[in-house]
Formats: C-alpha cells, sequence, structure tokens
C-alpha cells in the first residue's frame, strides 16, 4: 500500500463562549480542519487539527512531497522525513504543528488498514481512563466559578481544574478557597496559571496555595524558563505541571533532566503527533512520570488507554459539547472515566451536514485571540 495523496480540509468554525486566561482574551470561534491521507488501496486517514493557512502550507507544499509514495506502516520514516524536510523552517511552532497533523492522521490509516483501534496498536494498557473537569475561563464570577466547579463534581469527576493568575494575586487565593470548600477534601483540585507569573510571584504564591492541597500546578511560569520551573519544584510541595508548549522528545528531555515537570502534559497537537508521544511518554515512565496530555479532545483518550503512565484525558465542557455534532460518534467521560471509541484508527466519523453547516467563515474580530501579556507591574515581581 502506498500514500497517493495528502490534503487539508477547509475549516469548520466552532462557536463557543469567550473566554480568558491569565495571558489571553480567546476568541468566540474555534476553527478545526482536518488532514486527509489517501492511499492507492482507497483507504484513507483522518485527522482533526487547530486549523490554519500556515499548516495547510506546510502540509501541502513542504511535505507532502517526502510523504507521496510511502507505505503508510512506515510511520517511523515518515515522521523522520518530515521532521528533516522542516528543519529550517523550525524545529517548533508550525512546524511541529504541521507534522503532528499528519502523524494523526498516520495512525488513524494504520489502524484502519490493519482493523485495530489506535490504543490496541500502541499497547492496550488499559480499557478506561479517568477524565478531570477543566475550566476555561479566569473572569467567571464568584458564582458561575463555584456552580463550574459543582457541575463536574456532580457529574461524577474525582479531579477539577481551575484558572488562576489574576493581577491581584490575593483574589486568586480567595477564589482557590472557595472552590477548596465548595467541593470538599475529597475532590483533587489544579490550578494553571498559562505562563503568567514570575518566578518571584511563582514562589510566594505556591507557599500560600500549600494549605489548598494543589493536585498541581500547571504553567506557573512562561514554558521557555526551564531553570525556574525546576527552581520553582524545589521550592514547593506543590507538582509542577507543564508541556502544552514544549515540542518534541529534546525539549521533554530537557525538562525531565532539569527536574523542572513533576506532570508531563505533552500536547498530541504540538509535541510531533503519536509518533513522538509515545517517546515522551517513555522517557517520562523512565524518570517515574505520569503523562497526563493537553486537551487534544477527541484523539487523547486512545494514546492515555495505550501507555502505563497515563494520568488523565482533559475533559472540557465549553470546547467539546460545541464540538460533538461534527462527528457520528465521539468518546464522553462517564462518572469521571472515559472510554476509547474501540473502532479502526481513532474512530473519528465526520458528520458531513455538521462540517458543511460549519463551514462559513466568521467575521475576523470572532476569531482574534488578544494577548493581555504585559500588564504586570512592577515586572518580574
Amino acid at each position: 500500500m502506498k500514500i497517493t495523496d495528502i490534503k487539508i480540509t477547509d475549516p469548520v468554525y466552532i462557536p463557543i463562549r469567550q473566554t480568558q486566561d491569565a495571558i489571553n482574551t480567546l476568541p468566540t470561534v474555534s476553527s478545526y480542519s482536518f488532514c486527509q491521507i489517501f492511499t492507492d488501496d482507497g483507504v484513507t486517514g483522518l485527522g482533526l487539527a487547530r486549523s490554519g493557512n500556515l499548516y495547510r502550507v506546510f502540509v501541502e507544499e513542504i511535505l507532502k512531497p517526502y510523504i507521496i509514495g510511502e507505505d503508510p506502516m512506515n510511520n517511523e520514516r515518515i515522521w523522520s522525513k518530515m521532521y528533516w524536510a522542516t528543519l529550517q523552517e523550525g524545529r517548533r511552532g508550525a512546524a511541529i504543528n504541521a507534522i503532528s497533523m499528519v502523524d494523526v492522521a498516520i495512525w488513524d490509516l494504520k489502524g484502519k488498514i490493519t482493523n485495530q483501534p489506535v490504543n490496541r496498536l500502541l499497547g492496550g494498557y488499559r480499557d478506561k481512563v479517568p477524565s478531570y473537569g477543566s475550566g476555561i475561563d479566569i473572569n467567571y464570577t464568584s458564582d458561575e466559578l463555584v456552580k463550574e466547579m459543582s457541575d463536574y463534581v456532580k457529574e461524577g469527576f474525582k479531579i477539577v481544574k481551575m484558572k488562576i493568575g489574576k493581577r491581584d494575586p490575593k483574589e486568586d487565593l480567595e477564589r482557590v478557597k472557595l472552590v477548596r470548600k465548595t467541593i470538599g477534601p475529597d475532590t483533587d483540585l489544579c490550578l494553571d496559571v498559562n505562563n503568567g507569573w514570575s518566578i518571584h510571584t511563582a514562589i510566594e504564591m505556591a507557599k500560600r496555595l500549600e494549605e489548598y492541597d494543589i493536585y498541581w500546578l500547571e504553567e506557573p511560569i512562561l514554558a521557555d524558563e526551564i531553570d525556574n520551573l525546576a527552581k520553582l519544584a524545589r521550592e514547593t510541595t506543590i507538582p509542577i505541571a507543564v508541556g502544552e508548549n514544549h515540542y518534541t522528545k529534546w525539549e521533554f528531555k530537557d525538562l525531565m533532566e532539569h527536574g523542572a515537570v513533576e506532570v508531563v502534559q505533552a500536547d498530541i497537537w504540538k509535541c510531533g503527533g503519536p509518533t513522538e508521544f509515545l517517546k515522551i511518554a517513555a522517557m517520562a515512565d523512565a524518570y517515574g512520570l505520569p503523562v497526563c496530555p493537553h486537551h487534544t479532545e477527541f484523539i487523547d483518550v486512545p494514546l492515555i488507554a495505550a501507555i502505563p503512565n497515563g494520568l488523565f484525558h482533559e475533559y472540557i465542557k465549553e470546547f467539546f459539547e460545541p464540538m460533538t455534532p461534527l462527528f457520528r460518534d465521539h468518546v464522553k467521560p462517564e462518572n469521571g472515566e472515559v472510554a476509547p471509541l474501540n473502532k479502526p484508527g481513532f474512530g473519528i466519523e465526520l458528520n458531513m451536514d455538521s462540517v458543511k453547516r460549519l463551514g462559513t467563515r466568521p467575521s475576523p474580530d470572532k476569531l482574534r485571540r488578544t494577548v493581555l501579556r504585559g500588564w504586570r507591574w512592577p515586572p518580574y515581581l
């Protein structure tokens, strides 16, 4: 079997509630594209990823010539060819995002060729994985925040996450105190700062947050400050979770060697796709670290289920529910657990009526992300 063509579909646009974290105001429309890989046997692989013309250019103009004619079962060779083909254009960011997009479709194709779900192809360690309810908006009022966290607990989630990183750290402390009181001592609580603090603020805040029994502190400072992440990890008893803004096994190797990560959050759409994710997970396993991917909606569950150190699936209701019309069938947590679809590949089957309905491009302001970083004064405090 040989690959004959590869295409990136036109985007679909999913209306979502406007949300904000410590550094961004997110768009009110989330856009996604699909990577299609065609073969001479008529089997097609399908990968879901965030959309953008830059990724289409990378895939269709740079990567495509290196993929056509390859046997889709040879994912390691294909990945290596793609990596070396983009070496001069960038070893992180859009280049690795494009490789990840293709690699997801390759693994979907491999599953369909072998008539096996991806989780079995990759090892089939467990049949279900625990899921956590993830909050997405730092601007929720106290009542909205309490309702969001309470609803997750009522739905059976044993662990929840909230956004922090307010301009006034004292406000963060009050909100964390409120949520801990709301969910009680038997539900685990994670905090996500989205790179919003300086190392000084992170150390001071971590000391104050320890009394609330925090399960992990996510991206407390800029992802690139690996030495400072390691310093923070030494200064607090709260585990440090990072990885959604890191790329390839080489960056994760640096994080682990420095002691800068205790929960590995590789994003399958960013880190290099399933092929690279498996190497990151194996490396984390050797360091005794769990892997909890940054949310990748409908493709991360099989990968978490396949590895022995898979931790949780991240469920974000504000993103997940608006996307469900795109698919004929989809994973969904029940009582805090989620099972792979157990269909060949990733089991993604598009509802073409919804794809067509959601294909109209909205006005630019609905797609615009506003970057807020830079407000802190005095700087580095």
